[in-house]
């Protein structure tokens, strides 16, 4: 089984930041896009569509349909993989999505791929087919966490921004616990500095709080450093203790303890809960026990 949490926690914040996230990555798009209309998430469509021929994870694939603003309709199938390695049939998966979902809704489709890998030389962005005077060019919009410089994207007000850096220091800080605890305590620092809601630190917090995960032992000194740096704020306390209510004390992150919540309520075997998230056996039973209270 491959392990899922990393996917699933891409899958969250797109769905909690999706104005910004659009705002981040299709500028145009979203200038075009009337938000007072509302959107929606079609998982359950894009499960229908991709049957047991489309190989590879579908974990964090996102299909949303929204409105422009001259009344028009329009599909986005945001495709996000997140997997550290190569797929040589990548492109021609996306092609897949694209006609499937043309063919079922007749629409127009805005497709992005986002590379969360670390391969350098990876960034498929087009497939190409030719026989005997047949051809096709499809080409989507590709983006890699790993071109990206940092001071560029520090530079960048967008809330998203924080989640792009998040996915960078994971991959600048990849076996090196103690520089992913000093990203950790940067991010956390930025997001208290940069004013944004209540609710995205939250659920920015909760991302990078998973995607950078940390033993137990420099886990528990990061929580040390939270309650340092927000001092007397007793609101800001107040969240963070609501947010680090399960597993306090062991140092689990909250995006695992997210994760496992999420998959328990899709009835995943606690063993396959264990292998995503690297919680053990007892630490998802006392996720599920609280849970139910």
């Amino acid at each position: 089984m491959v392990r899922q949490m990393p996917d699933l926690l891409w899958k969250e914040i797109i769905e909690e930041l999706f104005e910004d996230f659009l705002k981040f990555f299709m500028p145009d798009l979203y200038a075009e896009v009337d938000f007072s209309q509302g959107y929606e998430f079609l998982d359950g469509e894009l499960a229908k569509i991709m049957d047991k021929t489309l190989k590879g994870k579908k974990m964090a694939d996102r299909l949303v349909k929204v409105y422009l603003k001259d009344g028009r309709e329009n599909w986005i199938l945001v495709h996000l993989e997140v997997q550290g390695y190569y797929e040589a049939d990548f492109s021609d998966r996306m092609f897949k999505y694209f006609y499937r979902i043309y063919d079922k809704y007749d629409r127009k489709i805005v497709a992005l791929a986002i590379f969360t890998e670390d391969r350098e030389d990876y960034k498929p962005s087009s497939f190409n087919y030719e026989f005997h005077g047949t051809k096709l060019n499809y080409e989507y919009n590709s983006y890699k966490i790993l071109e990206q410089e940092e001071a560029e994207v520090l530079k960048l007000d967008n809330p998203f921004a924080m989640v792009i850096l998040a996915g960078l220091y994971t991959l600048k800080s990849k076996r090196k616990d103690y520089l992913r605890y000093e990203f950790k305590k940067k991010l956390f620092k930025l997001l208290l500095d940069r004013g944004y809601s209540k609710k995205k630190i939250k659920n920015i917090f909760e991302f990078l709080d998973g995607i950078l995960f940390l033993p137990n032992d420099l886990e528990l000194r990061f929580r040390d450093d939270i309650k340092e740096t927000i001092g007397g704020d007793e609101t800001m306390t107040k969240e963070l203790t609501n947010l680090y209510q399960v597993g306090k004390s062991e140092g689990i992150s909250e995006g695992m303890v997210k994760v496992a919540k999420k998959l328990l309520k899709k009835n995943m075997d606690i063993d396959d809960i264990v292998e995503v998230t690297e919680l053990s056996k007892e630490e998802i039973k006392r996720i599920k026990e609280q849970a139910q209270h």
